[in-house]
């Protein structure tokens, strides 16, 4: 079910996770990446971010995350506004960000060893993790032992050991084939169902993005804005087969109904 971009201010309606009101980002004083983002994302939610290239996905990931601030609006996470990084808001980029020199247990741990010294128990969490995301046999491997889509497994691990309640995903599996893709998103989507996360996926598949999603925030550029938020009915969990039933094609024909009518 299609909505408009809801009305949000400074309070923090029904215990909102993430709470943004008119959040627009200016470079160079010229370049708008987003304008007049309003939007509420809920405790435990997964919200789908998609749309075209330079239409402000990442850039309003980046804000969340306080890697970036506003320009203008108004930007809330767990009801503080959001001016720098924060320990419960944890981040996942495109391209895998593992230190070379250390193994996957290494990089899976380096989160802990940045706060404090590294304990058994610690060891012993990591290690767990590293088998929920399939790499089992592979904790004392190098990345450069590792295919592209078991080198984001061990992102996720080590996004997962920051105990961060809030993940953001920005397009993790764009660069991988089709069906290590599908395999890494049911994957993605159990994991998420066990840790009870608030999560928010970048992408620009449109197909992606509703399997995935609770909603679906629709974006188009020049200047970025959300020009429709997507509700997604379809119950979980959720099987690849979704993606062939007519309920499911007519939702992608709504998202992409909505890109279409704001770029006329």
């Amino acid at each position: 079910m299609y909505h408009e971009t809801r009305a949000a201010d400074g309070a923090d309606p029904g215990g909102a996770v993430i709470l943004g009101h008119g959040v627009s980002k200016l470079f160079g004083g010229t370049v708008v990446a987003l304008e007049g983002a309003t939007f509420t994302v809920k405790p435990r939610q997964f919200i789908s971010l998609v749309g075209p290239s330079g239409c402000g996905k990442s850039t309003l990931l980046r804000m969340i995350a306080g890697l970036i601030e506003p320009s203008s609006g108004s930007l809330h996470v767990h009801g503080d506004p959001v001016g720098k990084p924060r320990r419960d808001v944890g981040m996942m980029f495109q391209r895998p960000t593992l230190m070379a020199w250390r193994t996957v247990l290494e990089n899976v741990l380096l989160p802990t060893e940045l706060v404090r010294k590294v304990t058994a128990a610690d060891r012993d969490h990591a290690l767990e993790l590293i088998e929920l995301v399939g790499l089992k046999d592979f904790a004392y491997a190098f990345p450069s032992q590792l295919s592209g889509g078991m080198q984001q497994r061990a992102s996720l691990a080590r996004l997962l050991q920051t105990g961060a309640d809030v993940l953001l995903l920005d397009e993790p599996f764009g660069a991988l084939d089709e069906f290590t893709r599908e395999r890494l998103n049911l994957e993605l989507l159990r994991i998420v169902a066990q840790f009870g996360r608030t999560t928010l996926f970048v992408t620009h598949n449109i197909q992606e993005a509703i399997f995935l999603a609770d909603e679906v925030f629709v974006m188009t550029p020049r200047p970025g804005r959300i020009a429709g938020i997507v509700e997604v009915p379809f119950e979980r969990p959720r099987d690849i087969s979704l993606m062939q039933t007519v309920p499911f094609n007519e939702m992608v024909a709504e998202v992409r109904g909505i890109f279409d009518r704001d770029n006329k």
